[in-house]
């Protein structure tokens, strides 16, 4: 395999996210691009290199020797791109532009949405884009500008601060409780359809609350989807954990045991501390701050 031009950026990138990933279709789901696409870029890429950087096993993609050692440069290089941008939004004074803020779909699809109207009708100029995804979006690549995180990060170049604890309560529709009774303890729960998590979901709530929740062997509903969950409730489906922040504020909900908390988990508000300079992300920085403390017994249930 001979040499043929030089490599582009672009065709790094995509060989990068195959590293990365192992494999074509995983590459490809990052991506957002066809795996037919991305299958062109890595041949191209070797040939512009004149050898192989992939071995193709049924596992998925298996990186030669020359492949590891482009990587490690192409990951610099990456973090350079990606410094750069952050350099360059740093520096925009403009209230114009768009403004990436992740977060999960508990918060995004189901509350942060409605919230956002008055940032728009405040700074009709930025576009305000939502990234609903329970993955963690990299901060540091400028996969978005702010995210809402169920834990606090690590990364030293990130800025962070706890805003309000969200908690959980048990929740059912009014019309099931009416149709099978209330249960009077925790305990009876077992004798209730029930709406469950799948773990990984569990994974972000504190160990402390975890502990303590009462669950039956079977269960009506499950999901590793937080709307999905959230839906079932609603729909009737039996008892569940709901968000107090959306539950006490819905009439066909009644939440159960008084104010006993399921679980709960603190919400850490985060951007990179070279993104906090640009006026647009600062500006939904502090209005996402102001609007947590403003709904802060909200998000705790203690309304």
């Amino acid at each position: 395999m001979k040499a043929s031009h030089m490599i582009q950026w672009d065709d790094l990138k995509y060989f990068l996210a195959m590293a990365e990933q192992g494999s074509l279709s995983a590459a490809a789901r990052k991506l957002n691009v066809s795996q037919p696409t991305l299958s062109r870029r890595l041949t191209a890429l070797e040939e512009s290199v004149g050898a192989e950087l992939f071995s193709r096993t049924r596992t998925g993609l298996e990186m030669t020797a020359l492949g590891e050692q482009m990587r490690d440069h192409a990951r610099h290089m990456q973090d350079d791109v990606h410094a750069i941008e952050r350099l360059v939004t740093g520096h925009d004074s403009s209230l114009q532009g768009s403004v990436i803020i992740s977060c999960t779909e508990a918060i995004g699809s189901m509350w942060l949405v409605g919230e956002l109207m008055g940032f728009r009708k405040k700074y009709p100029g930025i576009t305000v884009d939502v990234k609903v995804d329970n993955a963690v979006s990299d901060l540091l690549r400028r996969e978005a500008d702010i995210a809402l995180r169920m834990f606090r990060p690590v990364q030293n170049d990130l800025i962070c601060k706890r805003t309000v604890t969200m908690s959980y309560g048990y929740y059912a529709h009014k019309d099931y409780l009416a149709k099978h009774g209330t249960p009077k303890t925790i305990s009876e729960i077992k004798n209730f359809d029930f709406i469950l998590p799948h773990d990984e979901i569990l994974s972000y709530t504190s160990s402390e609350h975890r502990k303590s929740i009462a669950f039956p062997k079977g269960a009506a509903f499950r999901s590793n989807s937080l709307t999905a969950l959230a839906t079932a409730v609603t729909a009737g489906y039996g008892i569940g954990a709901y968000s107090c922040l959306l539950g006490d504020s819905d009439p066909n909900l009644v939440r159960l045991f008084d104010d006993y908390v399921v679980f709960s988990s603190d919400l850490w508000l985060v951007s990179h501390q070279e993104l906090r300079r640009s006026a647009r992300i600062r500006a939904m920085y502090d209005y996402l701050g102001d609007l947590l403390q403003s709904q802060a017994a909200a998000f705790a249930g203690t309304n």
